[in-house]
Order: structure tokens, then C-alpha cells, then sequence
């Protein structure tokens, strides 16, 4: 296995245990200052920069969703990208419906950290930009 490809597996561990909080006070540990982070999002594309934006990230989630968790189903390591295909789950913050979904997460890494994330809903997109 990968250093990138454990740093990811420690790191989605580490948000199903806890959450963005426990996430957010070990951010130093996984990530590196100038992270970006472009999750799945309906109407745009965000990019959530840094500590502030990860923070940011989580607050305007938790408008949305409840806890909710990703599972790992599959990990793989592209040059210094780490694909992982997941199954994502929450709970509708006002609806209380369960939401499921599979994702594939790309991440690059830098220095032993990551340095950037995107969020795909098809492999063959997350490969593509894995090997961009």
C-alpha cells in the first residue's frame, strides 16, 4: 500500500469516527496549508481552500446533511494520485431521509499530505483526472 493510499484510508477513518471536528483538529496531520477540495455539487463546482475552507465545507454540509459516513470499497494508487471508489452515506438534515450514494475520490498528494481532492460520481471521470 501507498503512503497516499494509507494517508487516504486514515483519513476517511478518521471522519467516519468523528466527523469534520476531529477532521478539522488533525488537519495538519493529512493535509497540506493550500489544500483544495471540489466535492460533488448539484448546481456548481466549489472549491473549498485550506483550513478555513474545509471549515466552510463542513458548516455548509451540516446545513444539509446529518452525520453521514464514506466507505471505502476500493483504493488505488495513480502515479501520486490515490482513487477510492466509496459508498457515501447521511441522513437529510430536515427530511431525515437516507441518502446513499457510490463516489470515487481522487486525491494528490504532496510532502506526505494531501494537497487536493475532487469528488466524482463515475471512475472513468475520476481516472481521467487522476491521470491529468
Amino acid at each position: 500500500m501507498s503512503e497516499g493510499e494509507d494517508l487516504v484510508r486514515r483519513m476517511l477513518d478518521l471522519h467516519n469516527r468523528g466527523g469534520g471536528e476531529e477532521l478539522l483538529e488533525a488537519f495538519d496531520d493529512f493535509f497540506a496549508s493550500d489544500l483544495e477540495w471540489k466535492p460533488i455539487i448539484v448546481a456548481e463546482r466549489v472549491t473549498y481552500r485550506g483550513r478555513e475552507g474545509l471549515e466552510r465545507y463542513y458548516r455548509d454540509r451540516a446545513e444539509v446533511f446529518g452525520a453521514g459516513e464514506v466507505h471505502i470499497r476500493s483504493v488505488e494508487a495513480i502515479g501520486n494520485a490515490v482513487v477510492a471508489h466509496a459508498r457515501s452515506t447521511a441522513q437529510g438534515r430536515l427530511s431525515g431521509a437516507s441518502v446513499e450514494e457510490d463516489v470515487y475520490l481522487v486525491y494528490w498528494c504532496r510532502d506526505g499530505r494531501l494537497a487536493r481532492g475532487e469528488a466524482y460520481r463515475s471512475h472513468k471521470d475520476a481516472l481521467e483526472a487522476a491521470r491529468a
